[in-house]
């Protein structure tokens, strides 16, 4: 997620979000891979591709499955991702005959990829949560002080005069709509991975079409084609990442420049203080929303690397995106709570004194 550096208790969570961190857990998302495995012997058992019995002991080996996460982080630093050895894991005090209905047909992507989608999808819907009470803080700033005048400035020049409930509006407007798209957002990458070997989906045989289906009901998720190679939802997730912290980032601009002194438009309750000038209040939740957001759209460029698949997978590129769509979560879930604290810390905006 975010660098280790940020993750110290020095910086206290301006640069973390431990719900977000939570569920790129190796816990949960092991658990979430283990999810499809148990979807994936389920469907191998509808479709008839192994015997029911043999399906039902592959089920109790699943249900009381504990991952070794110490013999996982070791067998990566060998096969460059954990699915193997947890395969290998969850099949081992098995008779030999019912290890076939444990990932059969199915191929290290398919579980990866489709427990980030589990993943992403959870997360994007905390995060819907969270904008909504965002734009509730605006719309009670709103209410409180839409028509105080303040300065209108172009190219951070005096323009003409306007009015609080103006420059809300300038934050409000794009954080509805990026709600608003976020719905579509996690309507379309709400799909399956199951391609098989080489992204074909023709494993088992005569049946992998039904197996698909079957899984994605399963999980809650629809069918489309194969994206073994074709990541252009994870850079849609990255895209309204972008967005979501670019807007806040906008808003963290404006109020720390409506904070400086001289301008004087917003008044913070508890801002930062100075190790040399005492008589500073800096307006840390405002800069750190900045940062994240100038952090996360370059990370958005980062993100777009792993659109250049070679051939059926890459492992280069398939790597590019661990690295960077969790930071990138972790950092929009930081600033998502930061506007959050700087909005409650807002006591007054507007060019009027405080009554």
């Amino acid at each position: 997620m975010t660098n280790a550096f940020t993750r110290t208790p020095l910086w206290g969570t301006l640069f973390q979000d431990p719900q977000t961190a939570a569920e790129f857990s190796a816990d949960r998302f092991c658990a979430r891979m283990v999810q499809f495995e148990a979807a994936w012997t389920r469907a191998l058992r509808e479709s008839g591709t192994v015997a029911k019995d043999t399906a039902d002991m592959a089920f109790v080996q699943i249900d009381g499955f504990k991952p070794d996460l110490d013999a996982l982080a070791r067998a990566s630093d060998v096969d460059g991702l954990p699915v193997p050895a947890l395969v290998r894991q969850i099949k081992s005090n098995m008779p030999e005959d019912a290890r076939a209905a444990i990932h059969s047909g199915a191929t290290s992507q398919d579980v990866i990829d489709t427990a980030t989608i589990l993943t992403a999808r959870a997360v994007l819907s905390m995060f819907g949560d969270r904008c909504i009470e965002l734009l509730r803080l605006l719309d009670d700033l709103n209410d409180r002080y839409s028509d105080n005048p303040i300065s209108g400035r172009t190219r951070m020049q005096l323009a003409l005069p306007i009015v609080v409930g103006d420059r809300i509006e300038d934050w409000r407007t794009p954080l509805a709509a990026h709600l608003d798209q976020l719905r579509e957002l996690i309507k379309e990458i709400s799909v399956v991975q199951v391609g098989g070997a080489v992204g074909r989906r023709d494993t088992p045989r005569g049946s992998a079409d039904t197996i698909a289906s079957d899984v994605a009901k399963t999980l809650g998720l629809r069918v489309s084609p194969v994206w073994h190679t074709d990541r252009s939802g994870m850079l849609d997730i990255g895209h309204w990442l972008t967005k979501v912290s670019g807007t806040l980032g906008k808003m963290g601009q404006d109020i720390a420049l409506m904070a400086q002194q001289g301008i004087d438009e917003v008044q913070l309750d508890g801002a930062g203080g100075s190790s040399a000038m005492p008589h500073k209040q800096n307006p840390v939740r405002a800069e750190v929303l900045v940062a994240i957001a100038r952090v996360v759209g370059g990370q958005q460029g980062i993100l777009a690397q792993s659109m250049v698949h070679e051939q059926e997978r890459s492992g280069a590129a398939w790597a590019v995106e661990w690295m960077t769509l969790p930071a990138m979560f972790e950092a929009t879930g930081a600033a998502l709570n930061n506007a959050d604290h700087l909005l409650r810390q807002i006591r007054h905006i507007g060019s009027k004194s405080p009554t």
